[in-house]
């Protein structure tokens, strides 16, 4: 299911940006950024198992989320991420994936 959720998502934002590079292996420095972004939310923790990335300022991390609360159980999110100019890592938004 996670392999079928993760192509469905890949594929429309694919089809909505051409530039965009789709890697299933996450390299340290993406995990670097990621965890620069998310760092201080509380409660959460996010294990990338895909980005997607126009290698310049755009990261779309698929995270499997595993949270402390039960009820507020997010299995898969999409977290978008943007370099500012001054090369530090912006969090924009997180999304649930269904």
């Amino acid at each position: 299911m996670v392999i079928y959720l993760l192509e469905r998502v890949l594929n429309n934002m694919i089809k909505e940006n051409e530039e965009l590079e789709i890697r299933k292996e996450v390299t340290a420095k993406d995990k670097r950024i990621l965890n620069k972004a998310v760092d201080g939310i509380k409660g959460w923790n996010f294990n990338p198992i895909a980005v997607v990335t126009n290698g310049i300022e755009d990261y779309y991390f698929i995270c499997q989320v595993k949270t402390i609360i039960e009820n507020m159980q997010m299995k898969m999110a999409r977290i978008y991420i943007k370099i500012q100019e001054d090369n530090r890592p912006r969090l924009l938004s997180i999304e649930e994936i269904t």
